[in-house]
């Protein structure tokens, strides 16, 4: 069999394989398992904590939403004056626009990084989960950039740089505080933080910040 052949071959047996566990477990639940968070806990070796987790900011799902209403406005629309004859259209563009916003609100849903007191982890993908990780010690650079118009709002991007020319986790956008999450990531870098990892009665302090306990999960204390 040629590569193709081997190539549409697997295609077809994992369709099969999708149909029948929609079959069996209902369309909305297979859906709503697929869109379901990563547990970074299980990304941990014995002995590892997670510090911060952080997820994108609200402006990140600003766009996707506003596409989805715009969609919603050129359907009602479309429906009450577009001639039956060529429906077909605007209803073509809405579903493009539909599939276009929900994949990107997908995304910034899934999207996040966790910090831990060893490495730094990104965690990404709806369709196929990405994890990208990096040890502390690798992180040479830091750099904050917040924009003019983000910095009412506290957002900002973090990168994150190192020896190598590609990684998976360099350019995280559109974050809550990103000061904050480079001072974090550069006390437990340096070990200024080390100690406080190690005793869990005491909370993180980066110096002129200071740190919330966020409802004293087991996972330990966390920046704000």
């Amino acid at each position: 069999m040629s590569r193709v052949g081997r190539w549409w071959s697997r295609r077809v047996d994992g369709t099969v394989v999708w149909l029948d566990s929609v079959a069996d477990e209902g369309l909305l639940p297979k859906v709503r398992r697929r869109l379901r968070r990563t547990n970074p806990d299980e990304q941990l070796v014995p002995g590892e904590h997670v510090i911060d987790e952080v997820r994108h900011h609200w402006i990140a799902f600003l766009g996707p939403i506003l596409l989805l209403l715009l969609m919603v406005v050129l359907l009602v629309r479309s429906l009450l004056m577009v001639p039956i004859d060529v429906l077909w259209v605007p209803l073509a563009l809405c579903l493009v626009l539909f599939m276009f916003a929900s994949d990107r609100l997908a995304r910034a849903w899934m999207d996040r990084l966790v910090i831990t007191d060893s490495r730094v982890v990104r965690i990404s993908g709806v369709y196929n989960r990405k994890v990208a990780w990096m040890p502390l010690t690798r992180v040479l650079d830091i750099t904050v950039d917040r924009p003019l118009y983000l910095r009412a709002f506290h957002c900002g991007h973090l990168v994150l740089e190192n020896a190598a020319q590609e990684q998976g986790l360099r350019d995280v956008r559109l974050i809550p505080r990103p000061g904050d999450r480079a001072l974090l990531i550069h006390a437990l870098r340096t070990g200024v933080a080390r100690e406080a990892v190690a005793d869990r009665e005491r909370p993180i302090r980066v110096p002129g910040h200071a740190a919330s306990s966020r409802g004293e999960r087991r996972r330990g204390h966390h920046l704000t």
